[in-house]
């Protein structure tokens, strides 16, 4: 029996106090104003150009100034950005040409007051070997990633791309809860009750299970590697410490096979690939729950998403005219795979996947049925996003729609 979610995302906006700035849009030896910066921020810098380039730029603000270069080496003991306090009176110059400023792929991110002022916020620049990230004696991390472009080799697939990111040996304390979401964070997200569209994964998640009222909560002790492939993302951890070995590494993720019954993973679009396979592990003749978050807000394309369970198979269609935010889709089933198909465009854009199976043990027969939770609503607001195109499909419930723009 199938069950399906729709963004459980509570209704608070916030405005979006902190900028990513591309060095290639700052061409002029004249002292140039960075709008919307505000007083008492701090400005980061992520940038795998040439120490020469970088040393032609400075960046000034409160009487202060300083070189890309210098920005570039200013990291605390534990390898982390300083960061450089700027205020709104903040400007940049370049005596590079401008043939080099458009070749520059470096760019800067400028935080919020707010931010500065949580000593839990962090900023890693990842560059070269990366390194392990340990915040297990922390109750609360926010850990903002700036990913350094990477050139191809010759004999890189064409789909291999100049941004990556992966985590590994990923630890995460049971008391916690674990997001992770895509660019940079807002005001507003140290607040308990703050989701917003760009969620791309937790653990723990929630069930709507048979007979069962209210949500039952299941932590995966076990998380497959991270791969994410665009320029910025952030960790956040609440309630307990999470660790992992963070690095540029990448590979082919047309196809995963997980390591464990009961376990998580995120697989996302990669350039020219129009399949992916989640293959799971699983025992025959189990019982199992699997599902999946998705969102395809990025998407200029149609896709589909299909799981199997060796017997048959259930695919939902999700329409680039109808983007989704953090829908959750689950089967109670022993399903062995999940499959990915992006109608082929040239440039489709990006999705974003969370799967998860769950191990139930020998098979009793018990068919689940779908549950509404007490206080849930079947109607979407007017300013939500649109929910998944043709969910007339027998067995389906619409449970939750409370989506933040």
């Amino acid at each position: 029996m199938l069950k399906i979610v729709l963004c459980c995302l509570a209704v608070i906006q916030y405005s979006d106090a902190s900028l990513v700035v591309n060095l290639e849009s700052y061409s002029s030896s004249v002292a140039t104003k960075i709008n919307n910066v505000l007083d008492g921020s701090e400005l980061y810098l992520a940038s795998s150009d040439s120490l020469d380039a970088l040393a032609k730029i400075t960046v000034t603000s409160n009487g202060q100034t300083k070189t890309l270069t210098q920005l570039l080496n200013d990291v605390d003991a534990n390898g982390y950005l300083s960061g450089f306090p700027v205020n709104s009176d903040l400007t940049i110059a370049t005596t590079n040409s401008g043939q080099v400023t458009d070749l520059l792929n470096g760019y800067m991110f400028i935080s919020s007051p707010d931010m500065v002022k949580d000593p839990n916020f962090l900023v890693y620049m990842l560059s070269g070997q990366g390194k392990t990230i340990d915040r297990a004696d922390n109750l609360e991390t926010t850990l903002v990633i700036l990913n350094t472009r990477v050139e191809k080799s010759a004999n890189d697939p064409d789909f291999k791309p100049f941004y990556s990111t992966t985590l590994e040996k990923i630890n995460q304390s049971k008391s916690s809860v674990l997001y992770f979401y895509q660019g940079v964070p807002g005001d507003g997200y140290t607040n308990p009750f703050y989701k917003e569209r760009k969620e791309m994964f937790q653990n723990p998640i929630e069930l709507y299970p048979s007979g069962n009222p209210t949500r039952d909560t299941v932590f995966f002790n076990t998380i497959e590697p991270i791969q994410y492939t665009l320029r910025t993302w952030y960790i956040r951890a609440v309630g307990g410490g999470v660790s992992f070995d963070i690095s540029q590494k990448w590979k082919d993720t047309k196809t995963i096979q997980t390591t464990n019954e009961t376990t998580t993973g995120f697989i996302m679009s990669q350039h020219n690939t129009y399949t992916y396979d989640v293959m799971y592990k699983n025992t025959p003749g189990h019982d199992g729950i699997s599902g999946y978050m998705v969102s395809t807000s990025d998407m200029a394309s149609d896709m589909n998403v299909t799981q199997c369970n060796g017997i048959n198979c259930e695919s939902f269609s999700f329409l680039k005219t109808e983007p989704v935010s953090a829908v959750f889709v689950e089967y109670w089933r022993n399903d062995t795979k999940l499959q990915v198909d992006v109608a082929p465009i040239a440039d489709f854009g990006n999705f974003y996947l969370q799967f998860y199976r769950i191990e139930r043990g020998v098979s009793t027969g018990e068919v689940a049925s779908s549950t509404v939770a007490p206080g849930t609503s079947t109607k979407a607001p007017e300013t939500t996003t649109k929910s998944v195109a043709g969910l007339s499909v027998i067995g389906v419930m619409v449970v939750m729609i409370k989506s933040l723009l």
